[in-house]
C-alpha cells in the first residue's frame, strides 16, 4: 500500500490512498443488518446492484447492527467509492446520516444502538457514491512565484499526514484519495514563510448533492413495534426521498449561544473540554489582548513568558520544541496532540487562548512528564475579518465501530 508523506500502521485511520488498494484496507472492520429489502440500480445500463446483509432485523437498545456490503461491479465505478447510509425512522421521519469508505466494493461494519434511540420501525437507506473524499482548494492570495503549499492533516486519532501539494495556473489544488475517521484539522501555508497569512478557499465534491448510482434499503424494528415484527403494511408505503442528498463534510464554526462581554470565559466555555478545563493552568488571552498577535512566533512568546520552559532547536530538520524540567513538553492544537515532529503555521494573531500545564498534570494516557501547552484557535464569531482562512475542520468518514445515537 502506498502512503502519501508519512508510513503508518495497518491499525491507523488516517492516510492517502494510491490508486490501487487492496481489499483489505487497515481501517478497522464494521458490520451490520437487515429485514425486508428493496434494492436496485439507479443506472439502468448496469445489471449488478449493492447487496446489503445484516445479522438480524430486530434489535434491542445496546444491541450491535453487523453491516456487510458488496458492490460486485466496482470496477465500473473506482476501486474506492462511498456508501451513505441514512436511517429514517419510518413513523417521524427523523433522520441520522453516516459515511463509510467502500474499498474494492467491500464495507463491513458495526453500529451499536444507543439507548435514546426510540422504539419503532427504521429504514437503513444505503446509498452508493462514485466519488471518494477528495478536497479541492484555491490559494486566493497566492503570489505569481507560489507553485505549491504545504499541508498538515491532524486527525483525532492524534496522527498526521504532513505534505506538499502542487498549485496549477489559477492557484487551485486537488488532493485526493484522503482516508479518516471521524473529524480532522487541516492547516495550510505557504513554503519558506515564517508567518502564516494564506487565504484558502476549499470544497469537497462528497459536500455537493448526488444522484446515487446503486441504493439499497431495509427495515429493523428497535425494541417493541408492530407486533414485534415488521410486517409489509408497514413498509409497502414508504419511499425514500433522495431529493436532498448533500451531506455537509466541512464542520460549522462555533456559534456563540452567550452575549457576555466576558469574551475568554465563553470562549472557553465553548472550546475546552475534559482534563483541558484545569483551574490551576496558566491562561494566556488571545482575544481581549495583542501581545500574543504582535508577538514573532508562537515559540519565542512562550519561552520568554514561562520560567522554566526550555526552547530546543533540531540543527537538521529545524523542528523547534519544548522542555520543561529536562522532559518533552506536549503540545496540543485544539485539544488534538501534535507530533513533535508537526510543524506548528499558525499566525500568532490566530491564537485565542493558550493554557500551560505543568510538569505532573495528566491530560492524556500518554502524556509526557514536561508538562503541557495547550494551542485553541479563533473560531465562528469569535474570528475577526482580518484573520487569515487557512486551517480548517473537515468530517471524514464514520468510524468502523460507531454508535447510533
Amino acid at each position: 500500500m502506498k502512503y502519501c508523506g508519512l508510513l503508518f500502521s495497518p491499525s491507523v485511520q488516517l492516510y492517502q490512498m494510491s490508486k490501487k488498494e487492496n481489499r483489505s484496507t487497515g481501517y478497522s472492520t464494521l458490520l451490520f443488518f437487515v429485514l425486508m429489502t428493496i434494492c436496485h440500480v439507479v443506472n439502468a445500463q448496469r445489471k449488478d446492484s449493492i447487496t446489503v446483509d445484516l445479522n438480524r432485523n430486530e434489535f434491542a437498545k445496546g444491541d450491535s447492527i453487523n453491516i456487510e456490503v458488496n458492490f460486485p461491479d466496482y470496477r465500473t465505478v473506482a476501486n474506492a467509492a462511498t456508501v451513505q447510509l441514512w436511517i429514517e425512522n419510518t413513523k417521524t421521519g427523523t433522520r441520522w446520516k453516516f459515511r463509510y469508505p467502500l474499498i474494492n466494493g467491500y464495507l463491513n461494519a458495526k453500529l451499536k444502538v444507543d439507548s435514546n434511540i426510540q422504539d419503532g420501525i427504521y429504514a437503513f437507506n444505503f446509498l452508493l457514491q462514485k466519488r471518494f473524499f477528495t478536497l479541492k482548494g484555491h490559494a486566493v492570495n497566492a503570489g505569481k512565484k507560489d507553485n505549491q503549499l504545504n499541508y498538515v492533516i491532524i486527525s483525532k486519532s492524534k496522527q498526521t499526514l504532513l505534505n506538499k501539494v502542487p498549485l496549477d495556473e489559477k492557484k487551485s489544488f486537488l488532493l485526493r484519495n484522503l482516508l479518516f475517521q471521524d473529524s480532522a484539522f487541516i492547516i495550510f501555508s505557504k513554503p519558506g514563510h515564517k508567518n502564516n497569512d494564506l487565504l484558502i478557499d476549499i470544497k469537497t465534491p462528497l459536500d455537493s448533492a448526488f444522484e446515487p448510482i446503486a441504493s439499497c434499503t431495509k427495515f429493523i424494528v428497535v425494541g417493541k413495534a408492530a407486533d414485534g415484527a415488521i410486517e409489509q403494511r408497514d413498509t409497502a408505503s414508504y419511499v425514500f426521498n433522495t431529493g436532498n442528498t448533500r451531506y455537509k463534510i466541512i464542520l460549522p464554526e462555533v456559534v456563540i449561544k452567550t452575549k457576555s462581554n466576558k469574551k475568554l470565559e465563553d470562549f472557553e466555555k465553548e472550546n475546552v473540554s475534559g482534563n483541558f478545563l484545569g483551574e490551576d493552568a496558566i491562561v494566556f488571552d488571545g482575544l481581549n489582548s495583542d501581545e500574543i498577535a504582535n508577538a514573532p512566533d508562537l515559540y519565542f512568546y512562550l519561552s520568554t513568558r514561562i520560567g522554566g520552559l526550555q526552547l530546543i532547536t533540531d540543527n537538521e530538520t529545524g523542528n523547534r520544541s519544548f522542555t520543561w524540567r529536562g522532559q518533552p513538553t506536549d503540545l496540543y492544537l485544539n485539544e488534538i496532540k501534535l507530533d513533535t515532529e508537526t510543524p506548528f503555521w499558525i499566525n500568532p494573531s490566530d491564537i485565542a487562548m493558550i493554557k500551560i500545564f505543568r510538569p505532573g498534570t495528566v491530560l492524556s494516557s500518554d502524556a509526557g512528564a514536561g508538562g503541557a501547552i495547550a494551542i485553541y484557535t479563533k473560531t465562528g464569531e469569535y474570528k475577526q475579518a482580518t484573520n487569515r482562512n487557512y486551517s480548517f475542520y473537515i468530517l471524514g468518514y464514520t468510524g468502523l465501530e460507531s454508535t447510533w445515537k
